[in-house]
This record gives structure tokens, sequence and C-alpha cells, in this order.
């Protein structure tokens, strides 16, 4: 059974993109609207249909690369007017960027659905675990019994400090998206390069890029200790399949950053799906951003 917040009368929903961990769901009493995942003419509802581990063993063997598609507003209506009948007075909706997905603007328009409930929506302007991140900094604040409006400030504290690095294993899924072209695929596989990307103005940019998987993964600690420095900070990893490689990438942060709390994620079918398996990320904000 999910626990309750100490603040009920504030409940969160948040998108499977988010990355919220499932132990965190259940214990701030979280609402998750699902991501549609389609492999070929089927269709399935992450966390409903399908889990995580499902998606991985249809990745592997279904011949179509999978695409994804945000949450239909009928979705978060269902969310809104479950946390209503559910008591809550009020609602904040934490989502994905608005630059890189649809659900803001279906969360937006499900409002409209739902005119008895009292929700305000906040725009991560990160993917996966860096908008995880925020909905869970906003949830400890509520459950310590804040108002919701100073749980988005706290979110946009959480926001302004965060830093987010990603790298693939190889080039393949991210031409299969059209993020790369085929010509640069076979050259960058060939010399074995690794893109780093990182998320500004919430839009997912590459910044460097590193020959071999090594140097990748220092990439991202380089980065992410030239922004943190000595703070306290919480770092979350994520990782496509590869739980092995992110516990060594969480040892390494550990050892190079100064670590308050630490999450493992594995990452939604969204990135997956554009990114490809093998997949690494490393997300970090000042503890000192939440108070």
């Amino acid at each position: 059974m999910s626990l309750q917040t100490s603040n009920t009368r504030v409940r969160m929903v948040v998108d499977t993109s988010s990355n919220v961990p499932p132990n965190l769901l259940a214990q701030f009493n979280i609402l998750e609207v699902p991501t549609t995942v389609h492999f070929g003419s089927d269709d399935y509802q992450l966390n409903r249909d399908i889990d995580l581990p499902k998606f991985f063993e249809l990745l592997q063997t279904r011949p179509e690369h999978p695409t994804t598609s945000q949450p239909a507003p009928a979705l978060f209506a269902e969310a809104y007017r479950q946390a209503v009948a559910d008591g809550a007075e009020e609602i904040l909706v934490v989502v994905v960027s608005s630059e890189l997905s649809g659900t803001w603007n279906s969360a937006r328009l499900a409002i409209g659905e739902v005119p008895e409930a009292d929700i305000e929506l906040w725009d991560s302007r990160f993917v996966s675990i860096s908008s995880g991140l925020q909905a869970i900094a906003a949830a400890q604040f509520l459950e310590a019994g804040g108002a919701r409006k100073d749980a988005i400030a706290r979110m946009g504290e959480v926001r302004s400090g965060l830093s987010t690095y990603l790298t693939v294993e190889n080039l393949d899924a991210l031409a299969r998206s059209g993020r790369v072209s085929g010509l640069q695929k076979n050259m960058g596989n060939m010399l074995n390069l690794k893109p780093i990307l990182t998320v500004v103005d919430g839009k997912v940019i590459p910044v460097a890029k590193a020959r071999g998987r090594r140097k990748a993964v220092s990439e991202l600690l380089k980065r992410t200790a030239a922004d943190h420095g000595d703070q306290p900070v919480v770092v979350a990893v994520s990782h496509a399949k590869v739980p092995d490689e992110a516990d060594e990438l969480l040892e390494k942060a550990r050892s190079l950053l100064n670590v308050d709390t630490a999450h493992i994620v594995e990452l939604d079918p969204v990135i997956v799906a554009l990114a490809g398996i093998g997949t690494l990320g490393l997300a970090a904000y000042p503890v000192g951003a939440v108070a």
C-alpha cells in the first residue's frame, strides 16, 4: 500500500519519463501517468501493460525498433480525477521538458477537463531522472508539511543547480531516430567515438566527444565535478540495461564528488528508444538548493 505524505492536501502527479524510482512513487503517494511504447502495430502503456524488464525483453526480441508517444490528455485527466477523489485539495504536476515532448501540453490540456481540481503544472526543462529529481525534492518538501507554492520554489532552486550528462554505447539508436546521419553513425562507430550529451534550455545538445567508453565515463565525471566542486550534492546515475557499469559510475562519483544522497535508476523507454541500450547518465545538484 502507498504511504501518504504528511501534507495530504497536495497530491503530486508525474509522467513515467521523469523516471521517479518506484519506491519513491510509493513513499510519497505520487500518481504516475504512462508513456506509450510502440513496437510495430502493438502499443503498450508503461507500468500498466508492460514494465521496464518486459520493455527490454521486447527491445531485444522484436524486429521493430520501438517508438514512444506522450500520454494523451485523457490519461492526465484520469490522474487528476483520482487525486480529487482521494481527497486532494491541490495537485502539483511535474513533467519532462516541453521543448522535447508534448507531455507538458497534454498535462495542460487535461486541466480544462477537470475544472473542480486546483492544479499547478511544472515544466522541469529536463529529461529522465533530472526531471524526477525535481519531483522528488518537491515531494520531500511536501512530506515535511510545506505548501505547494514553496515546493514549486524549491524545484526552481533544484532546476537552476542541476547538471546532467549522458553518453551512449554506440550511435545506432541515434541514427535510427534521426539524431545523427548514417555517415556520422558509421564514422563514429568505426572510430569508437562516444558523444557526451547535456540539456541546455530544455533541449538535448552534444557538448563533447570521447574515444572509447572509459574516456566517455571520465568525461561525465569531470564535467560534473567542474560544475559542483566540493559542495555536497544529490546525484543520480541512470542506465539502459548496464547495471554493473551504473554501480561503477556511482562508485567513481562518490570518490570524486561530495555525495550526500544517491539514486540509481534504469532509463525509461523514451531515452532508450533514442539513445539505445548501454546509455549511461550522471545528474547532480547541490544539497544547498533544497534546505
